[in-house]
């Protein structure tokens, strides 16, 4: 199956990619350790409250959720443009699985990859993001090239 990539789809692609990276392991650490200089910040601010002055504590919890913000507009913004340099709009993408590897077509590009090559998938509503082996590096494809059935037998030999 074919899909010609819309801006709509890039989109949609970077969404699931940003959802993919603001899950990951290292991403949770920092979205816990985020979430505990908020509490705190608020903590110490309720903790001071009779106090006159509160000083520049006041900005701790908005520098905290500014921060936030921060990683999910980076994170997406990141995401966005890598799949819009794999993928501009107007490109056709297709995909086959084969025995032994994966053929992912880009326009006149076509890539050939073992499956061994992926440690881990995640299949979202508009991208199946491939997790490359010993690496943070990862591969978004359409969801749509792939039927159901492709999507487990891929499943099957990504492991």
């Amino acid at each position: 199956m074919t899909v010609t990539v819309s801006e709509s789809l890039v989109r949609r692609m970077a969404r699931d990619a940003a959802v993919y990276g603001l899950t990951r392991p290292w991403a949770i650490v920092m979205w816990v350790a985020l979430a505990a200089s908020l509490v705190l910040s608020i903590l110490n601010l309720t903790a001071g409250a009779g106090a006159d002055d509160t000083g520049s504590a006041g900005w701790l919890p908005l520098a905290s959720v500014a921060l936030m913000a921060v990683a999910i507009g980076a994170t997406v913004s990141g995401a966005r443009r890598a799949v819009r340099a794999a993928m501009p709009p107007g490109t056709v993408v297709w995909a086959r699985l084969n025995d032994d590897d994966l053929q992912i077509g880009a326009d006149r590009r076509v890539s050939v990859i073992p499956y061994d090559t992926f440690q881990g998938m995640r299949v979202g509503s508009d991208a199946v993001i491939l997790r490359v082996q010993g690496s943070s590096a990862v591969t978004a494809v359409p969801r749509a090239v792939f039927t159901d059935d492709d999507v487990a037998r891929l499943r099957a030999r990504i492991g």
